[in-house]
């Protein structure tokens, strides 16, 4: 298979030369040009593993600025993302999808010339997915003239955002359309998600079309009622329906970003860590993806001597007293040194006020952490720069290079489960019930990462669902499950939050006391300034504040 994948790769940058001396930068450094030949199953294989990982990419460890600012993880040396600094300057992500967007549509063109209709169907679903990111991100971008600069248009128009969803919700409804009326097999081989199983490529158009209709629910007159319709339509229903995708040891490019072809387990893994908000919500839930999640705390603090009695010995050169451990967590292995809060040590006494978390052996950086990161939680011992002794690494899991539960994810059952659960709440659906969609989403998101749903999960009153309860209420608890089943998903969960402002995030830990504004989008590449001035200041001239990360977009107006 990775030979297969390679080789469609190799097909899909075969270009025709460029003659246009105006041709914008950006379509030079790209190569953005329509591909000359492909067979449809080469193109159907990547097709899906190269979209699916730009796309999944935009909000993991990849680009860590949105898995930072929805608080996943805090950078634990270079924290500049821990308070978005990211956001300031000028972001380029929008040609790293543009490219992505430029070979989906010319395998378009191909399978549409031999009338290919699930094929066509597929791609066009993938086309949907990636400009919606590419808008959600900046706003108003060149969704019609864009990436064609071989046809003469080296200036592309912005097109206004409210104009691109409703496009974007039809090409959803044409690709189901398609799928329906296809005839032909999708070859099983190439088809990464489905096997070519039509059935759940159905489930993807419509699921991903809820998606946006729930966008612009609060903008668009007829959304509510769309809604309806694609609620009685064919979704995702179990985690077979998630439209991922393994990742593949032994080969960096097909690698999962955390694993140790990337990142040092003692190295640059180091440098990403739990962040609090993380931790503490999982722990108030008593949810088992804590542990498969966050490693333990290397050297927990302990404030009882006789808690630490399990090996326990002195340091004869520190003095300091510990109490050795052997923890086996989801089947990895973990040592740690409790150690005790000696205060007649004055490096301990020093610290002391710093440390939040004690007797646990989970614990995160506080959101916004940025001038003592390495001090956090009391630390005070730092063999370099990327080491914190006393908040968590992320676990074992997280630094293989594959493994069953870690996928490239363009979206999942239990999103659409808690969407359909939002839908219910507000009144735009009246089948099922909101717990009931609340509920399998959760289970779902927990079987996503191998976790049964423990039979007193809902006893607990931080995951009840408020039955009786407020809109609010009903909907803080879907919120809060939506965005740790979006968890190292930081470009959906970031585009969500915006417009749900739940789980509310922007003001904890060291964010408030620091004062720093939530970013709102992207500012547009360097490249649109110089090299489409004209259309780039029509766009601008369109946002409250200019091309700033605190301008609202029309979705947030």
């Amino acid at each position: 298979m990775k030979k297969q994948i390679l080789f469609a790769l190799i097909v899909l940058f075969v270009f025709t030369a460029c003659s246009k001396k105006m041709l914008r930068e950006d379509e030079i450094l790209q190569r953005r040009d329509v591909l000359e030949s492909a067979e449809p199953n080469l193109l159907l294989s990547s097709v899906i593993q190269k979209s699916t990982f730009t796309y999944h990419g935009l909000g993991g460890v990849n680009s860590t600025i949105l898995a930072a600012t929805m608080q996943y993880f805090q950078g634990n040396r270079s924290a500049g993302d821990n308070i978005y600094q990211g956001f300031e300057k000028p972001k380029g992500d929008l040609y790293s999808i543009t490219a992505q967007i430029k070979l989906v549509q010319a395998a378009i063109d191909i399978v549409h010339a031999k009338k290919l209709k699930n094929y066509e169907g597929i791609f066009t679903i993938f086309k949907a997915l990636l400009w919606s990111s590419a808008t959600d991100l900046y706003g108003d971008i060149y969704y019609t003239d864009g990436l064609h600069g071989q046809d003469g248009i080296l200036f592309p128009k912005f097109d206004d955002q409210k104009d691109i969803y409703p496009a974007l919700i039809l090409d959803l409804k044409n690709a189901t359309q398609l799928l329906t009326e296809g005839t032909e097999e999708i070859d099983k081989t190439y088809d990464l998600f489905y096997g070519g199983d039509k059935t759940k490529w159905i489930k993807f158009a419509n699921s991903l079309r809820l998606r946006l209709l729930m966008r612009v629910s609060g903008k668009l007159a007829t959304a509510p009622a769309d809604i309806a319709a694609v609620a009685a339509l064919p979704l995702m229903s179990d985690v077979t329906d998630n439209a991922s995708i393994n990742y593949q040891g032994g080969d960096r490019t097909y690698s999962w970003p955390m694993g140790a072809l990337y990142m040092g387990y003692s190295d640059n893994f180091l440098l990403n860590r739990p962040c609090k908000t993380l931790i503490d919500s999982l722990k108030a839930l008593n949810d088992e993806r804590l542990k498969v999640w966050v490693a333990p705390i290397e050297r927990p603090w302990s404030n009882k001597i006789d808690s630490i009695n399990i090996n326990s010995f002195t340091d004869p050169s520190t003095k300091i007293k510990y109490g050795k451990r052997t923890i086996v967590q989801k089947g990895y292995t973990y040592d740690i040194l409790w150690e005790y809060m000696d205060r007649s040590r004055a490096q301990i006494n020093n610290v002391y006020k710093l440390i939040q978390d004690s007797m646990t052996i989970h614990a995160g950086y506080p959101a916004g952490s940025f001038i003592d990161v390495l001090g956090a939680n009391g630390s005070y011992v730092f063999p370099d720069t990327k080491w914190n002794y006393k908040v968590s690494i992320f676990s074992k899991l997280l630094n293989e290079n594959s493994n069953p539960l870690l996928k490239a994810c363009a979206l999942q059952v239990d999103e659409v489960q808690f969407l359909l659960a939002e839908a219910h709440v507000k009144g735009y659906i009246t089948v099922g019930s909101a717990e009931d969609y609340y509920k399998k989403g959760v289970e779902m998101a927990l079987k996503r990462w191998g976790e049964p749903l423990p039979s007193n999960y809902f006893t607990n009153p931080k995951a009840k669902f408020p039955a009786t309860g407020t809109s609010a209420q009903k909907l803080a608890k879907i919120g809060l499950q939506k965005w740790l089943g979006l968890f190292l998903m930081g470009a959906e969960s970031y585009a969500d939050y915006r417009r749900t402002r739940v789980p509310f995030i922007e003001k904890n830990a060291y964010l408030s006391i620091g004062g720093y504004q939530f970013p709102l989008r992207y500012r547009y590449p360097e490249t649109e300034m110089a090299n489409n001035a004209t259309n780039y200041q029509t766009a601008v001239g369109k946002l409250d504040k200019g091309d700033t990360e605190f301008s609202k977009i029309w979705l947030l107006q």
